[in-house]
């Protein structure tokens, strides 16, 4: 005899339509109440094995997809910061998206949202760093995690190519290109 709930079994895989019915609620939750994003995966070009970065990396594309904005008061993080290196802004914003509608928008690559890609939030006109994300949060609800959950800060342009075939962000990256007094400033136009 079972202590939990024998109607709904959280660990059978095999017993999907609990699980359906809960990601389906999910993704249309984040439809109702999300926002639209446009996801630029980085494309690493020339990655130091050494130190684990790529300094000429490339966006080459872009893909609409709606994400829950968690942090509803407005953007978190320590705010503009006045240092010897100049103006620093330190937005930062958690968000949601769903791990199904993701791998239908991406059936080949990324496999999954990805630290270093980036997003366009056309509602701000402003393009954030994916810098965490976390796989696991809600931990396994109904048995199955339905989202990832992104920490995300303002993007601080630093020479990548932007090529996306977005000319909103396209035309971001020609101006910080050509105005060299922007490249230790965020992209918040």
């Amino acid at each position: 005899m079972t202590t939990t709930n024998h109607y709904i079994n959280n660990v059978d895989h095999n017993i999907s339509s609990e699980k359906n019915l809960v990601e389906d609620l999910v993704i249309e939750s984040i439809k109702f109440y999300g926002h639209e994003f446009l996801y630029i995966p980085r494309t690493l070009v020339n990655l130091d094995e050494v130190f684990g970065e790529d300094t000429i990396s490339k966006f080459e594309s872009s893909h609409a997809i709606e994400m829950y904005i968690e942090s509803v008061d407005g953007f978190e993080g320590e705010g503009d910061i006045i240092s010897k290196f100049g103006l620093q802004i330190k937005d930062t914003a958690t968000l949601s998206v769903s791990k199904r509608r993701f791998d239908e928008i991406f059936r080949k690559q990324p496999k999954r949202a990805r630290e270093g890609d980036l997003l366009y939030f056309p509602l701000t006109k402003g393009l954030f760093e994916i810098t965490f994300v976390e796989h696991e949060n809600p931990f396994y609800q109904v048995g199955k995690n339905y989202v990832y959950k992104l920490t995300v800060e303002q993007y601080q342009f630093s020479h990548e190519e932007l090529d996306t075939g977005a000319p909103e962000i396209d035309d971001i990256g020609d101006r910080l290109e050509n105005d060299n007094s922007t490249e230790n400033y965020p992209c918040n136009f």
